[in-house]
């Protein structure tokens, strides 16, 4: 047995600026929506959504600009409002557009095994040891670094605690490392490896469950060996995941986007992985470029799941993101997550500015769509998104994300030979989280094809639909399941990460 010690596959990590309640340990730093900062925000829409509720989705799509100029006229609204009035709305205060990134920085580190989680007090200056510590622990703690780690606090009590609760397990070392190629972690965590250099895209890596089936776990740092770069295309939390970033050294390469100011929908993340003791953050403006060993790094512009797809009710509050072109010896990849198209343009643009450099091989695409009436951003995680949709946009359906039809005709803009449609979830430790279609035989046995409840078309719509719309001399659609790779257009599987699932999930 390895003397190396690693987390539990079932333990996860979380970055948290305050631990008091139950709610608090649900509000990742990273994340610009869902965040400690949009809380008021979020607090506010309670009473819309409860009115939302009571009415039903017909009244209240007739009374929704009643429902909303009521909800503004509540005091948690009010007192957010400057008591003027843009687009119909009232307007906010810029203290609530752009929250003061001071009063809301790391003080938690929260470790949660299933229903159980302690929580671990770090001072400013103490970040850098704890994600050492972290890091060190995703790669194989050995008994010297355990020794060196015990000397310092926090780190002592975090070594304890994990260790009194059970919670460490033996490395058995990462996986072999591929020459090139593709390496799906799920939803849009991907690996990129070629000419023996390495890209990482959005890690997110999600804990084991106590239902999952044996033999298909879910893949962390700890499988992925080496990564010499990591790219964030933007700061939601299945993107920008600062307790998954934490199993990585900080003295990584991170390229995120270029976020001039901390807003409602964009963190700074230059700012946020800083405070944590990382020391080699980039962020890299729209159209630069960067080597990382044999590969090249280029940023283009994102565009898609905003608050409409039209104009908002600010000038310049945009969710900021990053959509990644990488070039290798022997292949290429754009990488465009949740994008699609705004008011600043579409991704069709970008497609065009990617070929400069020559053809695109893969494209890595998602295909939900997301077509809903913003008066009904409360019931998803969207729901600060509220504040920037002018009164009469409430009930016009928006499309914030590309849909299989245009996936595919981004992959044909950039001469891709292969469509991997992605940022779905795609396994049970992300669908525990409200992301991506479930397959048959979870939870539970195998039944015979997938209901309308397992699958919502509008927005998280099964992958394997887009083959659906698929033309003569389109790119080639693969579904790749978490934990597999794709080497020269076809999948190939990891040892130990074997898909249980049914694949006739569509009817």
């Amino acid at each position: 047995m390895s003397s190396r010690l690693t987390f539990r596959r079932d333990v996860s990590l979380a970055v948290l600026s305050r631990a008091a309640t139950e709610r608090d340990h649900h509000e990742d730093l990273g994340c610009s929506i869902l965040g400690p900062a949009s809380r008021p925000v979020r607090d506010a829409h309670r009473s819309l959504k409860l009115a939302v509720q009571r009415l039903g989705e017909g009244k209240a799509v007739k009374r929704a600009k009643a429902l909303v100029r009521s909800m503004e006229a509540t005091p948690a609204y009010a007192r957010l409002g400057t008591g003027r009035r843009r687009a119909g709305r009232l307007e906010l205060k810029q203290s609530v557009l752009y929250p003061d990134v001071a009063k809301t920085p790391p003080r938690v580190l929260h470790i949660r095994r299933g229903e159980l989680g302690f929580d671990l007090e770090v001072a400013a200056d103490e970040w850098p040891a704890v994600a050492d510590c972290c890091a060190a622990l995703a790669k194989g703690l050995g008994v010297a670094e355990r020794r060196l780690f015990s000397r310092l606090e926090p780190t002592r009590t975090l070594l304890q605690e994990l260790g009194d609760a059970g919670w460490f397990e033996p490395h058995e070392g990462a996986l072999p490392a591929p020459k090139s190629g593709f390496t799906f972690v799920g939803h849009h965590t991907t690996l990129l490896a070629d000419g023996g250099s390495t890209v990482l895209v959005d890690p997110y890596f999600r804990p084991l469950g106590a239902e999952d089936r044996p033999g298909y776990p879910p893949m962390h740092a700890r499988d992925l060996g080496s990564i010499d770069a990591v790219c964030i295309t933007h700061s939601h939390g299945d993107h920008f995941h600062l307790g998954s970033l934490l199993t990585l050294p900080r003295d990584t390469r991170v390229f995120v986007p270029p976020v001039e100011r901390e807003s409602l929908f964009s963190t700074d993340c230059v700012a946020r992985l800083e405070q944590l003791g990382f020391t080699n953050v980039e962020a890299l403006n729209w159209f630069g470029s960067r080597k990382v060993g044999a590969l090249s790094v280029h940023a283009l512009p994102f565009y898609g799941e905003q608050s409409t797809d039209g104009a908002g009710v600010y000038d310049g509050l945009f969710n900021v993101g990053t959509s990644w072109v990488v070039r290798g010896p022997t292949t290429s990849a754009a990488f465009f997550a949740d994008s699609g198209h705004d008011v600043r343009g579409s991704m069709r643009e970008v497609c065009d500015f990617a070929t400069r450099g020559g053809p695109v091989e893969v494209l890595f695409c998602g295909v939900r769509g997301f077509r809903l009436k913003p008066i009904f951003f409360g019931f998803t995680t969207l729901d600060a998104y509220l504040v920037n949709v002018p009164l009469e946009a409430l009930t016009t359906p928006q499309q914030l994300m590309a849909d299989p039809a245009e996936a595919l005709e981004y992959a044909r803009r950039l001469g891709a030979k292969t469509l991997v449609p992605c940022a779905d979830g795609g396994a049970p430790w992300y669908w525990r989280e409200g992301m991506g279609p479930k397959y048959p035989g979870y939870p539970g046995e195998p039944v015979d094809g997938a209901s309308w409840h397992e699958e919502n078309p509008d927005a998280d719509p099964f992958p394997e639909r887009v083959e659906a719309f698929r033309k003569k001399g389109d790119a080639e659609v693969v579904v790749l399941r978490p934990g597999e790779r794709l080497v020269k257009g076809a999948r190939a599987t990891n040892a130990g990460f074997a898909w249980p699932f049914g694949e006739k999930a569509l009817r």
